[in-house]
């Protein structure tokens, strides 16, 4: 939880990336609960996370074009973050699992 904060702290101050994410704040605690439990899935197949992460996000894009752009931007942040708060093998497959859905999404939205 506590990378999936410090992310979003960082996120949301930033003007590129903020229009993106921001119309999530007004069910902010529903919101951030999910992405707790995607992240948790995601990382440690706890199977917390139901429902449909594409679908969500091809909404979001309809609207707020999410680029290639922006995900690199993204992704920096989680590196940054991850960097800051731990270290080791560990670090390293959080970065590299935040990388692959990364170019899950962006294929997918972006035709590349």
């Amino acid at each position: 939880m506590k990378l999936v904060d410090t992310f979003y702290g960082n996120i949301l101050k930033d003007e590129k990336l903020a229009p993106v994410f921001g119309p999530s704040a007004e069910n902010w605690e529903q919101h951030i609960v999910r992405v707790y439990n995607f992240w948790e899935n995601w990382l440690f197949q706890t199977g917390s996370y139901t429902g449909g992460m594409m679908w969500v996000h091809m909404q979001r894009h309809a609207t707020h074009p999410l680029t290639t752009e922006l995900f690199e931007r993204w992704l920096a942040y989680w590196i940054t973050c991850t960097d800051v708060l731990f270290a080791g093998k560990n670090a390293d497959f959080v970065k590299s699992k935040a990388l692959e859905i990364g170019q899950i999404l962006n294929a997918k939205l972006n035709n590349v």
